[in-house]
């Protein structure tokens, strides 16, 4: 089993290279999106285009300005508004994409030989499910390293913490207070929790591509992640994905631990039904 699961980490993230230009497209999006309302921010507060010395901005303003999410629709005043949050809603989706047809891809380019030689599919099963929330993570990580570097290049903080001022002119008015949460709180709402929250759809969604084809196993997960920007649930795991709607803001609820657990369940869930999926259809 372990060797099956080191050659699939081995080959697997290899042959998915080429894919991981979406990470490398999507902060390019990001960064693009940041810089033009970094010009329209250095305006307003320093009277000049090009102000970024005087700017005390850090990676997580990077974060929040470019894939941050929206706030929904909710109350009265600046959270009564709405506009759907393409950029963050493609940075979850391009993972999906790089992982629909893990499984249906590796069964016809030999996988059932290799169920064979492990004497059990559940086995096969389980390291293709390794590999996709390794090619996940992998993702997330060129996509953070890259902001992470061009936030440095433009003179911004390495930190999480956004500034307080910029981030009430760039959200209408709604307050973030530094003091009420923590630098880790904010590490797992800006960057953990999405990470989490895209590993169980994209395991769920390899399961299904058991049951359908990829294609509507991919339209069903885009569609649950578009009704997540509008429905300010739990049941919506997309409102903890959003760094926006985390706890660690102050303005939801959606913190760590509940998105741990229901990411956790989802993923088991997934597992146990792509395995029992796997052992039942005759695909020799």
């Amino acid at each position: 089993m372990y060797k099956v699961i080191r050659y699939d980490l081995r080959y697997g993230v290899l042959e998915g290279r080429r894919k991981l230009l979406l990470a490398v497209a999507m902060a390019g999006l990001a960064l693009a999106d940041f810089y033009f309302d970094f010009v329209a921010l250095s305006l307003a507060f320093t009277g000049e285009i090009w102000g970024f010395g005087k700017l005390d901005l850090s990676l997580g303003d990077v974060i929040l300005l470019g894939m941050g999410g929206n706030f929904g629709r909710t109350g009265s005043g600046p959270l009564s508004s709405f506009v759907f949050p393409t950029l963050w809603y493609l940075s979850v989706l391009f993972p999906c994409c790089m992982t629909l047809t893990l499984a249906s891809d590796d069964i016809s380019a030999g996988g059932v030989q290799i169920m064979s030689r492990l004497r059990g599919r559940g086995r096969w099963w389980l390291s293709k499910c390794v590999l996709c929330a390794a090619l996940v993570a992998l993702y997330y990580a060129v996509l953070y390293a890259i902001l992470w570097l061009g936030s440095v290049l433009m003179g911004f903080k390495s930190s999480v913490v956004p500034n307080e001022a910029v981030f009430a002119t760039c959200f209408g008015g709604v307050k973030f207070v530094a003091s009420e949460t923590t630098p880790a709180a904010l590490l797992a709402g800006l960057i953990v929790q999405p990470i989490l929250v895209t590993v169980a759809l994209c395991l769920t969604e390899m399961a299904m591509t058991l049951f359908v084809k990829p294609i509507y196993a991919l339209i069903a997960v885009a569609a649950y992640l578009a009704a997540g920007t509008l429905v300010l649930s739990p049941a919506f795991l997309g409102n903890f994905a959003m760094p926006l709607r985390s706890k660690a803001i102050g303005v939801f609820n959606f913190d760590f631990l509940t998105c741990l657990a229901l990411c956790a369940a989802l993923s088991l869930i997934a597992v146990l039904i792509g395995r029992w999926k796997i052992a039942k259809t005759d695909i020799i």
